[in-house]
């Protein structure tokens, strides 16, 4: 026979037991995992493209003419005004296609029409003139002359003469000039501006040595453009 005190101990251990089996039994909570979010701190590089600028071979074309002009020369021309004399010219080109004397010009003009060029020269056959009828400056318009070297110092409108290499049916000229350094003078010779063609391209220019052109025997001062 169980005692009371043994039928109470059984009673304990058993309701110890059914706690422990229901606490076993019970779903853990165990923290979830977290996933670690991964920053890319490595800076980012801009790639600034820029395209490349079209060249202003008008700009370039002027810029060389003027540059060549403040030596007294023109483009593709190894004679310079008030150094040379027609001989040296004549010496390595032969001798001119013609040869005509201008009296407004105040000298002689001889024509070498192969390379595009005038020279115009004094009694004493120094050139005091060169002009270019280069093909490329069929390319320069008057408003980018005016554009580049700003205001003329001389503007002038004239009739057309008859030349060598002036086949344009226009009712004139016009001439813009520019002093460059203390003794030359450049001019640039274009159509005259029409309704129908207000910015016309150059027909040729000249590097002048106003100097070359006085004549004090018969008290001359020559001209200036």
């Amino acid at each position: 026979m169980i005692n009371l005190a043994q039928k109470r101990l059984l009673k304990y251990v058993v309701v110890s037991l059914a706690l422990a089996l229901i606490v076993g039994c019970s779903p853990l909570n165990y923290p979830k995992d977290t996933p670690s979010k991964t920053t890319d701190s490595a800076p980012q590089t801009t790639h600034s493209s820029s395209a490349p600028q079209a060249r202003d071979e008008a700009k370039e074309l002027l810029l060389n003419i003027m540059g060549a002009a403040e030596q007294g020369k023109v483009i593709n021309c190894n004679f310079p005004v008030k150094t040379t004399v027609i001989e040296d010219v004549t010496s390595q080109w032969g001798e001119p296609e013609k040869v005509d004397w201008v009296s407004a010009a105040k000298g002689n003009y001889a024509t070498y029409s192969k390379q595009a060029m005038v020279f115009g020269f004094n009694k004493g056959s120094q050139i005091f003139e060169v002009r270019s009828f280069d093909p490329r400056l069929q390319q320069l318009s008057m408003a980018k002359t005016k554009e580049l070297f700003g205001d003329p110092a001389y503007n002038a409108k004239t009739k057309v003469e008859n030349g060598p290499f002036y086949n344009k049916k226009v009712n004139g000229e016009e001439i813009i000039g520019y002093t460059v350094g203390s003794e030359y003078k450049i001019e640039f010779v274009f159509p005259i501006p029409t309704a129908t063609d207000s910015n016309p391209m150059m027909d040729h220019y000249l590097v002048l040595y106003p100097r070359g052109t006085v004549n004090n025997m018969a008290d001359d001062p020559g001209r200036q453009w």
